[in-house]
């Protein structure tokens, strides 16, 4: 090349620029698109997944269903069963946290076998026998204190299930004993428990609940609507292993407990009642005894004891096979079961007679030194005959004969109108279950016979709570008749709460000479065993003699003895009746003999225990020199 020729360029200059420009936007155009791909792949993607999960939320398969298990659960939250307190608050009745121990016999099969495998695998030469069962079982029968072999046997036969329970109540040592074990496939629920602090006593009056904490009996069933809890419940969401993951705020429903009864029954009054009446039931060898204590100004029933007793050789009159079940499963014989009062209903008939106008107190009755005959032709026999005697005089000794003589001067309308008043033949309504509202003679057929024999008190059946109903008529300076109570209302004191008694059924100069002539019986007719060295009280004695159980006509050597009585004689504050059921004659029978000492007795505790001053003189004690002439 010469300098003179022109230049030649090799390449031209615009053209290379222009290449290098194209080549990156199209590399960044291709960047963008494949970008654009695969974010369209993973929406698509992402919104497939998000759509089968919502599928498989919404309606799974069915096998995958069954794999998953429950993702949410229910359980029931406890709620407290309300407690049975006595006046003064003391629990007769409540419910603990307790432990039921279960299983579930497929898994302890199932992991059994696992664990036969796995020590297989270990030592391929080794012979073992494997039985799940028979391991736990001998594990178990240390703590529940039962033979092996039961629980095999209960274990075996229940190898399909997962839930099995194997003691619905286990104590404190064998909860410790368990938790040391540590079982495979063995729980424990806590469950509410029910306890009776004061053990036995009141039994048949408080009863009892069952398993699921119903009430069987008693107070516990017949205020069962009171006490009964309502259960809460929770739902909660749970992972794949069980655990709770959460916990709506709507899905939490607490619940709400039982209301507690209280009672009028006083516990220390309770164990008076019945220490007393049971010594004198077994140092008589009877059958039973009842015995009620009321209070006369408010009607409160401070105690209610009821004792059966059988005795081998004996053919009982009374029987309670539920008792034989459990002893609070009984019926309380103080409400159910009626008995013929004998000479305690005469108190009655005698103030009604005078208060008619029938005899005078002071009036002498005409009775002869035998039997009395009425004008009718029946014979009345007493155990003595003293002869003419006053009208007052024939409460005070309990003669047939006179009370016999004055009811026939009655219209047959004035007893049966009698009866009516003082509240027998009705339902005394205290909420106790299976009440008798008793027996008495329909007036077509109320006789001569029966005019004279509802006189003496045959021929007419009553419960114990009707007695002690009628006789707080004697009790109360009105001569009215107070109604019995159990239950006390909610908020009241139970002590202090005055409540109306019914109409006015005795006038107060009756009531003064019906009270005179019962201090009599005690001072110095049929229950001088019941005269107490501190309180001055009058009652009523009966001896009856007991039916035959499903005959017509009476047993001639088998009786019911009974004696009921108030005191403090001038401002009385109890009602007290005892009755003897069936008591062996060899060891006596007499209501004064028996049952009065045991109401003596009764009167003294409660009275002393209530605070109320003593209102008899001690007697002076002799002087020894005197004593020695």
């Amino acid at each position: 090349m010469t300098d003179g020729d022109p230049v030649q360029p090799s390449c031209s200059p615009a053209a290379v620029p222009a290449a290098d420009g194209i080549a990156p936007l199209r590399q960044a155009e291709l960047t963008r698109r494949w970008t654009r791909g695969i974010v369209a792949c993973l929406a698509v993607g992402l919104s497939l997944t998000v759509l089968r999960v919502a599928q498989l939320k919404v309606a799974p398969p069915a096998q995958l269903d069954a794999a998953a298990g429950w993702r949410t659960s229910l359980r029931k939250e406890v709620a407290r069963r309300g407690e049975v307190l006595d006046a003064r608050g003391r629990p007769l009745a409540m419910s603990l946290v307790g432990y039921r121990l279960f299983c579930d016999p497929a898994f302890i099969y199932e992991r059994g076998w696992d664990l036969a495998k796995d020590a297989a695998k270990k030592d391929p030469t080794a012979v073992a026998e494997c039985d799940p069962f028979r391991d736990a079982a001998i594990e178990l029968s240390k703590v529940l204190r039962q033979p092996p072999q039961a629980i095999h046997e209960l274990l075996k036969a229940n190898a399909e299930r997962r839930y099995v329970v194997l003691s619905q109540e286990i104590d404190e040592q064998q909860l410790d004993a368990i938790r040391t074990l540590d079982l495979d496939g063995v729980g424990l629920e806590s469950r509410l428990v029910r306890d009776y602090p004061a053990g036995g006593l009141a039994g048949q009056l408080i009863g009892k609940v069952g398993f699921e904490h119903a009430g069987q009996a008693g107070v516990e069933f017949a205020f069962d609507k009171e006490l009964r809890p309502v259960d809460g419940r929770v739902k909660a969401l749970r992972d794949a292993f069980g655990r709770t993951l959460w916990i709506n705020r709507d899905d939490y429903v607490p619940g709400d407990p039982g209301q507690d009864v209280r009672l009028s029954l006083d516990l220390a009054v309770q164990e008076i009642a019945e220490r007393h009446l049971g010594h004198m039931v077994e140092e008589v060898n009877a059958g039973g005894g009842r015995l009620i204590v009321m209070d006369t100004g408010t009607g409160d029933i401070l105690a209610m004891a009821d004792f059966l007793q059988e005795r081998p050789g004996w053919k009982e009159a009374t029987r309670d096979p539920a008792r034989k079940i459990h002893p609070s499963l009984g019926r309380n014989r103080n409400v159910t079961d009626p008995y013929e009062p004998g000479s305690t209903f005469k108190s009655f008939v005698w103030a009604r007679a005078t208060q008619l106008g029938a005899a005078k107190p002071s009036e002498i009755i005409p009775l002869p030194n035998g039997p009395f005959v009425t004008g009718f032709g029946r014979t009345i026999h007493d155990v003595k005959y003293p002869g003419p005697v006053s009208w007052k005089t024939v409460l005070v000794k309990s003669l047939n004969g006179g009370m016999a003589c004055v009811a026939m001067r009655l219209k047959h309308q004035d007893l049966r109108q009698m009866v009516s008043d003082f509240g027998f033949g009705q339902k005394v309504g205290i909420g106790i279950s299976g009440e008798s509202s008793g027996i008495v003679t329909r007036p077509a057929k109320w006789s001569n016979y029966t005019q004279t024999s509802v006189a003496m008190g045959h021929e007419i059946a009553v419960t114990p709570v009707q007695m002690v109903r009628a006789f707080s008529a004697f009790a109360r300076k009105d001569g009215t008749m107070v109604q019995p109570r159990l239950v006390l209302p909610r908020g009241t004191s139970g002590s202090d709460d005055w409540l109306p008694g019914s109409k006015q059924l005795i006038t107060p100069d009756v009531l003064a000479e019906a009270k005179d002539a019962m201090t009599g019986v005690v001072e110095e007719g049929t229950a001088r065993k019941a005269k107490s060295e501190h309180y001055q009280m009058y009652g009523k004695t009966g001896t009856a003699e007991l039916a035959v159980p499903g005959q017509r006509g009476y047993d001639r050597d088998r009786y019911i003895a009974s004696f009921l009585a108030a005191a403090p004689l001038e401002n009385p504050r109890i009602v007290v009746l005892c009755i003897i059921d069936d008591p062996d004659k060899r060891k006596g029978h007499f209501g004064g003999s028996i049952a009065g000492p045991v109401v003596r007795d009764v009167v003294d505790e409660t009275l002393q225990y209530l605070g109320v001053p003593y209102d008899r003189r001690p007697a002076k004690p002799k002087d020894p020199k005197v004593a020695s002439r």
